[in-house]
């Protein structure tokens, strides 16, 4: 009876907190797969972040908004990214939509996005082809340490 105790308590104690455990806080090279096997002009995507709760950085490049909110935008790892030609890769693009609207007003500061990622291309309104997408539960202004994230230090 004990030992039935024992795992009922183990079960009702960890198992919740795994499932509320903090995203993985992922960095740019991250999105790109590292393999063995280059071959110019393919674009890769890391398989093993879908459906993975993750938290990344980057800048907004707004693609709808609503009043001072933003709903959609696209995440790129450096400032002006996508407004010029040539747009990054589309593993280094990420479509978000966000839960509640972003109201941030300051588009050239970077950002941290939080939520589920998944591997999904598309084209956006001819401005670029996309390969992941991110649905936002937490959008919040990067405030790192300089020389952690080689972008975002001034």
């Amino acid at each position: 009876m004990i030992k039935k105790l024992k795992i009922l308590l183990i079960i009702f104690i960890f198992i919740p907190l795994s499932a509320y455990s903090a995203p993985k806080e992922i960095d740019w090279d991250d999105l790109i797969p590292w393999t063995s096997v280059f071959s110019p002009g393919e674009v890769k995507f890391n398989k093993n972040l879908e459906d993975k709760e993750v938290k990344i950085p980057g800048y907004v490049l707004p693609l709808d908004m609503y009043g001072r909110g933003i709903n959609t935008f696209l995440l790129v790892p450096y400032i002006g990214a996508c407004i010029h030609v040539p747009p990054p890769a589309p593993n280094q693009i990420v479509y978000v939509e966000a839960e509640n609207p972003w109201e941030g007003l300051a588009w050239w500061e970077p950002v941290y996005v939080t939520g589920k990622i998944k591997i999904e291309h598309q084209n956006i309104e001819d401005l670029a082809i996309v390969g992941y997408e991110l649905a936002a539960n937490n959008i919040e202004y990067y405030r790192g340490e300089t020389g952690v994230h080689g972008f975002f230090d001034w």
